[in-house]
């Protein structure tokens, strides 16, 4: 059985332009062109959310996010679609979730008192927080710790979403070349600036997993093949950077 090509640029920019026109058929197109970012978003997010979850559910609040996206993108404004959507598929999702207030209080204390521990900590020492040193704070052992950051992951999906909830900006644009108007930018520029300060202080492991994430698109599972560790242990690691990161952005 054939697979069907993939529409070429050109395809691609007269389905936009009638859409633009407002031509039924061409949104039909590229909501199904475009649907594996919804595809690849739930699936990083989904290996970092309780098992209940189902993925069918998250697919459906991440295609109304695509459908919003296709309908509010500008192409003539330079930017590429792929980056403008996935943070708002992402964040159709995250506002689903939050609606839904599923989430018990003892897991949002649990991770309050994990970002109060590394603020406490590196106060203190000048120094990051590793997982010993945080565990004692909190008066648990380092397994134990280990689990609190497992069942607190999806407080912290995503660092775009963590920094900025309500821009169309990724941390991969804020970090490099987003094409920002001049008044974004100087609006944006004390943001960039402590969060290029925070991931500079990261542990070297915990530098190259963001790296690895954010900026090379890795999915935990490969990073912990390439690290030599579980998928496990790099979502643990994850939302430690995350909390760690917030802690010191708050």
């Amino acid at each position: 059985m054939c697979t069907p090509s993939r529409p070429g640029k050109a395809a691609l920019q007269s389905w936009w332009q009638a859409h633009a026109a407002g031509d039924v058929a061409a949104r039909h197109h590229l909501i199904t062109h475009y649907l594996y970012l919804v595809k690849y978003a739930v699936g990083r997010m989904l290996v970092q959310l309780p098992a209940h979850i189902d993925a069918e559910d998250l697919s459906g609040y991440g295609l109304m996010g695509l459908i919003q996206s296709v309908d509010k993108f500008e192409p003539a404004r330079g930017a590429r679609f792929e980056s403008f959507a996935m943070l708002r598929i992402r964040g159709a999702i995250l506002d689903q979730l939050r609606a839904m207030d599923w989430m018990p209080r003892s897991l949002r204390q649990k991770a309050k008192a994990i970002e109060q521990a590394i603020q406490t900590i590196e106060q203190r020492s000048g120094q990051p927080a590793d997982e010993a040193a945080i565990a004692a704070e909190l008066g648990i052992s380092p397994e134990a710790l280990q689990q609190q950051l497992a069942d607190t992951a999806f407080l912290v999906l995503s660092l775009d979403y963590l920094l900025q909830p309500d821009s169309d900006e990724t941390l991969k644009d804020s970090l490099a070349d987003p094409g920002l108007l001049p008044e974004e930018q100087a609006e944006r520029q004390l943001t960039r600036e402590a969060l290029a300060q925070a991931l500079a202080s990261l542990p070297a492991r915990e530098q190259q997993l963001m790296s690895l994430y954010y900026f090379e698109g890795l999915t935990l599972k490969e990073i912990g093949s390439l690290l030599g560790l579980t998928e496990a242990r790099i979502c643990q690691l994850h939302s430690q950077c995350l909390h760690r990161l917030r802690a010191r952005l708050q």
